[in-house]
């Protein structure tokens, strides 16, 4: 896949352009666009400068990769082996999409019904660069609701198991700072507010006990 560089990222994120960063950095443009195409590979130390001058700092991301899965008509889709986030303001930022007539059409993922839109698309036909440059794992979880009735079975049976992950992780959070503060088992009210918010997010009534039994 060919993503773009964490520099390049940062420094669009910015607005910025190379020269800007390069006089910023103490780096000059021909050596940062080298780093940005990865023809040349900074060390730590000059990354950390770099970035550092766009106003972020280096931190740990979980690497994600995605398999193949050939579908019921013969066509393939992408699943990844976890969700991820995509950093503002590009999470927010209109993709083009091709419709069922194969006319391109731009979707506005600053509205809750165009990020639908554009993640039932995403997931059904995107690349590895367009799903891990467009799609964020926390917005998917809020939109799954909506979002799983629009997509075929066997691509929402793949994709399930990940927004399930996510809120059996909300669920021992929520619990764990719970029983920190309060010292005593979970509320009645607060248990039907996570069954609810489970089964929303498409859980069986048996992941739902075991989660809670946890």
């Amino acid at each position: 896949m060919d993503r773009r560089s964490l520099l390049e990222v940062a420094r669009v994120a910015r607005g910025l352009t190379q020269e800007t960063v390069a006089r910023r950095s103490g780096t000059s443009q021909p050596t940062l666009s080298a780093y940005e195409r990865g023809t040349k590979s900074p060390t730590l130390a000059v990354a950390e400068r770099i970035l550092h001058s766009l106003g972020f700092d280096l931190g740990l991301q979980p690497r994600v990769t995605f398999r193949e899965v050939h579908g019921e008509r013969g066509g393939t889709y992408l699943v990844p082996d976890q969700l991820w986030r995509v950093d503002p303001p590009a999470c927010f930022a209109p993709i083009d999409v091709r419709d069922a007539g194969r006319s391109l059409r731009t979707s506005d993922l600053l509205n809750r019904d165009g990020r639908i839109d554009a993640y039932a698309w995403l997931v059904t036909h995107g690349d590895e660069e367009q799903l891990f440059n467009h799609l964020d794992g926390a917005l998917l979880v809020d939109a799954w609701p909506d979002l799983a009735p629009r997509l075929p079975s066997a691509i929402r049976s793949e994709w399930q198991p990940l927004v399930r992950d996510a809120a059996m992780g909300w669920l021992a959070g929520e619990r764990s700072k719970w029983q920190d503060e309060h010292r005593k088992p979970i509320s009645r009210r607060a248990r039907e507010r996570a069954i609810r918010r489970l089964a929303s997010r498409g859980l069986t009534a048996d992941e739902i006990r075991r989660t809670l039994r946890g």
